[in-house]
């Protein structure tokens, strides 16, 4: 009988051994897993009964009934052992009192189905990225990559390295496009970040690829991780915080069960946690919306037993503070690299905290501007309705059934409100109450609006997790009555909701032929006389032609000027010795300091070399109106005293003539008008307005055959402003203006041939755009809006 028992050993010893490679999750070395068995053999064979068994079908470890007194004597103890063990178990929302161990075969098909995500998103981002720059602060973002300087507040440190990085290593292609290869990598990265937080989760693979290709392609997660954008590393962290939380409750189930000697313990985990939340910070300070609860659970609930120790708290705290240690450079690049359009006075200890604080657009607000009408409830509601045009009706379905699984847990029976599914939760609904409620942006403008739908991408990363477990939760449900469904049934439905998600956006997000933002670049450069000095106002105006210039060498000769950056206090410390032969005429562009300067003083400072400008004025500054005034030159304005004479009829019609032509963004059902494609046609139709207004200010008052040449090519312009944008009020009124004027003087004019045929031609236009004008621009109401309005309502 002793030998048979001793052969029923060793083939017990035997197959145990067969499963040595078998890793646990994030944790379990062979070698803990050789001394966890060889412990087990040794309690079997010494008669204390099964305390554990290894399932090979199921790779779990669960735990069985004693069979003998000895175990009886520790019941105590073990009684302890399963309430920490429940515990544990609920921070997961696991059903079962299990851990799972991954074997080597698992272990790789992980690997392989994370690198099949991330390859097949990185192909399609790569190839539907933008050629060349983006709109936004995207061109900003880029430059600063490219010559190493400083990003707007908040610096954007992390961005900028990975960015020089890309920028330096990629043998080929625009500075943009490789910038932007960066996006589309690291979003690629995030693709399989999360794949691998459901599929630790709740271990469905089918399940991660939904809610990675899900998240993936859709519309503003695409549109934004395919440009030079801080977005899509933002994105990443968000996900590696959510994959952090999963580990590390993995890792303390494990712990709860048997001793971990391997390096990475839970302990471990939650410093390497406290590092990435640090090292996001650099990247985008948005991410403390995520950190903050994220922490929270981490140190007051997960790791409440671990991590209040002098030596814990100590360990964590270097560890954020090494994440955080790529602010550093802030310091550091001023002094080494004196660079334009670099942002800041970051080499002093107080410009370096305005700076990381972004005092000057105030700390706690995204926008320093009138915040408008809009309400937090207003913005909520925006971001709900927003989700089916982001995951489809199917999508946010699942996620609504994902969410009511992490709020009532996995058996929908009892709500553990130490679950990391909680954390989540309270991470989703602090995020669109608490940041919302910050976010002051006039989202009733639609550029605005397209700025604020930016900030959705941060929740819509636990959105995506939610149609993981909600699909998970559904098949579970449809599985209890047919096991069969969910084997065939959960890969077709998941294999159709990403085609179609791949579909439906491709060909809305496919920007490789979209070179509409360098064209506009090129487009105000081009025409500037040598040397001149272009003053900009606005975004777009600013980032592109700066980075043709800074980036490409375009048009070294011309200093471009941000009217806004010059606004600031550093400006003239900073960045005033870098631009050489441009003269500042006091320390700050604020005419109502004693030591600042106004544009007018800037201007007679620098009447040395030709001043243009492109976009808008600085809004309070209208010193200039009565000494200067501005020319159309196409995409830009040249700025001249008032002695000039302003008949210039035969310069705005030779720049007319030339104006650039290139291809527009005006689909708006690809570019909506929310987005920047939108803005820069809007923009390419202004100037036309502008040319229009020069003519119109000059000659109305004026008769003759210049001054009536001048009206026909008024009219010619802002009929071509109107192909070009429909609808543009400014344009619409004074056509109308343009076609009354010339039907009078046509009928005083004795050399024109049939006048009572133009007369009536022109009565006819006059009465269709000021019809127009009546019916879409009440909104734009001014003094002559009753006059039109009667002129139309007397020709009904």
């Amino acid at each position: 009988m002793r030998a048979s028992n001793d052969r029923f050993m060793d083939g017990v010893c035997a197959c145990f051994f067969e499963v040595r490679p078998n890793l646990a999750a994030f944790g379990l070395c062979q070698n803990q897993h050789s001394i966890f068995v060889k412990n087990v053999v040794l309690d079997l064979k010494g008669g204390g009964g099964r305390k554990k068994v290894l399932s090979s079908n199921t790779s779990h470890v669960i735990t069985s009934q004693t069979t003998s007194s000895t175990f009886n004597n520790n019941q105590d103890q073990d009684e302890k052992t399963k309430i920490r063990y429940q515990w544990a178990k609920n921070m997961l929302n696991w059903e079962d009192g299990s851990y799972s161990l991954i074997t080597r075969e698992e272990f790789r098909t992980n690997i392989l189905y994370s690198l099949f995500i991330f390859i097949t998103s990185f192909i399609i981002y790569v190839k539907t990225q933008y050629p060349d720059v983006s709109g936004g602060d995207a061109g900003e973002l880029i430059i600063t990559a490219h010559q190493l300087g400083i990003a707007h507040p908040p610096g954007y440190p992390l961005f900028t390295m990975f960015g020089h990085f890309f920028d330096s290593i990629i043998p080929f292609g625009t500075v943009a496009w490789k910038v932007s290869t960066m996006s589309s990598f690291f979003g690629a990265i995030c693709s399989s970040v999360i794949y691998l937080v459901i599929k630790l989760w709740i271990n469905d693979n089918w399940c991660g690829m939904v809610s990675a290709y899900l998240f993936t392609f859709s519309p503003l997660i695409w549109c934004y991780q395919i440009q030079g954008e801080v977005f899509s590393i933002n994105n990443l962290f968000v996900a590696l915080i959510m994959l952090m939380s999963v580990w590390y409750v993995r890792v303390r189930i494990y712990e709860d069960q048997v001793h971990n000697t391997s390096f990475w313990t839970s302990e471990r985990i939650g410093y390497l946690s406290a590092f990435v939340c640090g090292l996001g910070l650099t990247n985008q300070h948005t991410l403390v919306v995520i950190v903050a609860p994220f922490a929270f659970w981490l140190m007051l609930i997960g790791g409440r037993d671990q991590f209040w120790t002098t030596k814990s708290l100590a360990n964590m705290s270097l560890c954020a503070l090494a994440g955080l240690s790529p602010y550093l450079y802030l310091f550091v690049s001023p002094r080494v690299n004196k660079v334009q359009y670099s942002w800041g006075n970051t080499a002093t200890v107080s410009g370096f905290i305005t700076h990381f604080l972004r005092q000057e657009y105030g700390t706690l607000q995204l926008y320093s501007g009138d915040s408008g009408t809009t309400q937090l409830i207003d913005r909520i509601i925006l971001y709900f309705t927003n989700l089916s045009d982001q995951f489809s009706t199917v999508g946010v379905v699942f996620a609504l059934i994902g969410l009511l699984s992490l709020l009532l847990g996995s058996n929908f029976k009892s709500f553990q409100s130490k679950s990391i599914g909680t954390m989540i939760l309270f991470t989703f609904t602090f995020y669109v109450t608490f940041f919302f409620n910050l976010c002051n942006l006039p989202i009733e403008k639609p550029l605005y609006k397209g700025v604020f739908l930016r900030f959705f991408m941060q929740p819509n990363v636990i959105i995506s997790l939610a149609i993981g477990v909600g699909l998970k939760s559904t098949f579970n449900i449809i599985s209890k009555y047919n096991q069969s469904i969910k084997k065939y049934l959960l890969p077709i439905v998941s294999i159709v909701m990403i085609i179609y998600q791949i579909q439906l956006n491709y060909w809305m997000q496919d920007q490789s032929d979209n070179y509409s933002f360098r064209d506009y670049g090129h487009a105000i450069l081009q025409n500037l006389p040598p040397n001149a000095i272009l003053l900009v106002g606005g975004d777009l105006v600013t980032n592109v032609p700066q980075y043709l210039k800074l980036c490409h060498g375009v048009r070294t000769d011309v200093d471009i000027i941000s009217l806004e950056v010059m606004s600031w206090d550093w400006f003239t410390v900073t960045q005033g010795p870098v631009y050489k032969n441009v003269i500042f005429p006091g320390r700050v562009y604020h005419p109502n300091l004693y030591d600042g300067f106004s544009l007018k003083t800037f201007l007679d400072s620098n009447q040395h070399r030709p001043v243009f400008i492109s976009g808008d004025f600085k809004y309070g500054d209208n010193s200039f109106q009565q000494h200067y005034y501005t020319l159309f030159r196409g995409f830009s304005s040249q700025i001249l005293p008032v002695n000039v004479d302003r008949h210039h009829y035969q310069i705005i019609l030779k720049e007319y003539e030339k104006y650039p032509i290139f291809k527009l963004p005006n689909d708006t059902a690809k570019w909506p008008e929310d987005s920047w494609e939108y803005f820069l046609v809007n923009d390419v139709a202004t100037h036309l307005e502008k040319g229009a207004e020069n003519l119109l200010s000059t000659y109305l008052k004026e008769s003759g055959e210049e001054s009536d040449n001048a009206l026909r090519l008024s009219i010619k312009m802002l009929t071509h402003a109107l192909e070009i944008r429909a609808g543009k009020c400014w344009a619409l009124k004074h056509l109308g203006l343009s076609y009354d004027h010339l039907r009078y003087r046509i009928m005083n004019n004795q050399s024109t041939k049939n006048p009572h045929s133009l007369y009536e031609k022109y009565t006819q236009q006059l009465h269709y755009y000021w019809g127009q004008y009546i019916d879409q621009c009440a909104h734009e109401k001014d003094q002559d809006w009753a006059t039109i309005k009667s002129v139309i309502q007397t020709n009904k």
